[in-house]
């Protein structure tokens, strides 16, 4: 087992992304087990946490990245629940979402900070 997966492309092409914007990110990668087991060791409630956490001065997104055809666990759901429950930006991205562009896109929305957007939608 080589530990990759449909997604690790699109991975690396966000992260990349994210560093040209200066963006701050936070993966937790996961582990081999000494059984040949992949884990990801978390603590509290953190299985199913988001793939990525993007932060930049204008907000913060949490994505979770999956292959083309690929789809949520139940944990990874109700993760998103949660953090959408308290007003976070959280969904999920596929490769066709960086070939649209949307995931430049919502990258550009957070590296403005807010009080520059708020006074942009006010006329200022």
């Amino acid at each position: 087992m080589t530990g990759r997966k449909p997604e690790d492309a699109l991975q690396r092409q966000v992260l990349e992304m994210c560093k040209l914007l200066h963006l701050h990110t936070a993966h937790f990668r996961p582990a081999l087990t000494r059984t040949g087991r992949w884990i990801t060791p978390v603590g509290g409630d953190g299985k199913g946490w988001p793939d990525l956490t993007i932060v930049g001065p204008g907000g913060i997104l949490f994505r979770e990245l999956k292959s083309a055809t690929g789809s949520r666990t139940p944990e990874q759901r109700q993760w998103a629940g949660w953090l959408a429950e308290a007003g976070a930006d959280v969904a999920v991205w596929k490769p066709r979402d960086m070939e649209s562009g949307r995931i430049k896109a919502e990258l550009e929305a957070i590296r403005r900070p807010v009080s520059r957007l708020l006074s942009e939608v006010a006329g200022a």
